[in-house]
């Protein structure tokens, strides 16, 4: 059950404020209230300023809680029997992990909008946002460890793994930019719009059960490490350039993914180095209500760099990284507005 209030008001002419609360009950995870505050100051007509600071909460989605799953891997040619234990499992009671609880986190950015000259905008923002007690996915325990290894051997699994609130917290800090410029050319009109992101996550202490005390390194692996890490890409850039004359319009877009690396099954770097990609798209407004697009994305078919795809998480040639994996795509459109 949730309850939300949002109010916004403007106190004077150049002061807005926006405030909301919002109230939830969940049957399994308890009651949290949650708020929001917002300001924006119009110093001028043509700059203002901006902040906020929130609180947040989430819990454990179903499959993290419940989610249960045996597959085999193959080591040296020998199958190993690797269980993905859900929360209620015996395995994770064994093993003494706790049950899992809600993660909750602590947001707060602040900004300025401004159009210096006719037909140009300007806003940056920058955030800040702390994760606590984030939910991840353990690394895999073997029935060859010493002091575990007998127990997983009793319930019958070569290797187990588990989601649980491992890290005690994750920070991110970043900021995004973005210039709108609007100007006539020749006989038309160009749009163009330069939006980037850019963002540094920094990870909190390992908590382990008592029984696994120790073992942060597998508890919390380097594969692991690295996924969460990159769900926070460093950098993102997109250039869009729109340009419109009478009833047609073209436009042109330049996306740069920024590189990230991910730990494979040999616990090595694969690196994905930038890549560019490149969208076109043709339009032709044939009436008011009906027009007709072509286009492609990705149009020159840029790929991920390449990994060994015994080594990674998908089986194939990367695993799920900064850009899309599907290459290029062309496409025609009908466009039908009522």
């Amino acid at each position: 059950m949730g309850v939300y209030l949002d109010v916004e008001a403007d106190v004077t002419k150049k002061f807005l404020v926006d405030a909301a609360v919002r109230y939830e009950n969940y049957s399994d995870f308890g009651s949290t209230v949650n708020g929001k505050v917002g300001l924006r100051y119009k110093v001028t007509d043509a700059f203002s300023l901006r902040g906020t600071v929130s609180t947040g909460f989430r819990a454990p989605s179903l499959a993290q809680k419940y989610f249960n799953s045996t597959f085999t891997n193959f080591v040296n040619g020998t199958p190993v029997e690797v269980l993905l234990a859900n929360n209620e499992s015996a395995v994770t009671q064994a093993l003494g992990i706790p049950k899992l609880k809600q993660e909750t986190s602590q947001n707060a950015s602040v900004g300025f909008t401004v159009s210096p000259a006719s037909g140009l905008s300007v806003t940056v923002d920058g955030y800040y946002v702390k994760v606590k007690d984030r939910v991840v996915l353990t690394g895999q325990f073997s029935d060859e460890d010493k002091e575990i290894g007998d127990l997983l051997k009793q319930l019958r699994v070569g290797k187990a793994q588990f989601f649980t609130n491992a890290l005690s917290y994750t920070t991110t800090k970043g900021i995004d930019v973005i210039v709108a410029h609007t100007t006539p050319l020749g006989i038309g009109r160009l749009s163009s719009t330069l939006a980037a992101n850019f963002n540094w996550m920094e990870l909190g202490p390992v908590n382990t059960s008592p029984k696994l005390a120790g073992k942060e390194d597998i508890y919390f692996d380097e594969r692991e490490r690295r996924f969460v890490l990159a769900s926070a890409p460093p950098s993102k850039i997109n250039l869009t350039l729109d340009y419109s004359v009478d009833k047609f319009s073209f436009m042109l877009r330049f996306i740069r993914f920024g590189e990230i690396k991910l730990a494979n099954w040999d616990y090595e770097l694969d690196v994905y180095k930038p890549r560019i990609q490149t969208d076109v798209t043709l339009n032709y407004k044939v009436s008011k209500n009906f027009s007709l697009s072509v286009g492609g994305s990705n149009i020159f078919n840029v790929y991920p760099d390449m990994s060994l795809p015994a080594l990674t998480e998908s089986g194939g040639a990367w695993d799920p990284v900064q850009m899309g994996s599907n290459g290029a795509f062309i496409f025609t459109r009908l466009g039908f507005r009522f």
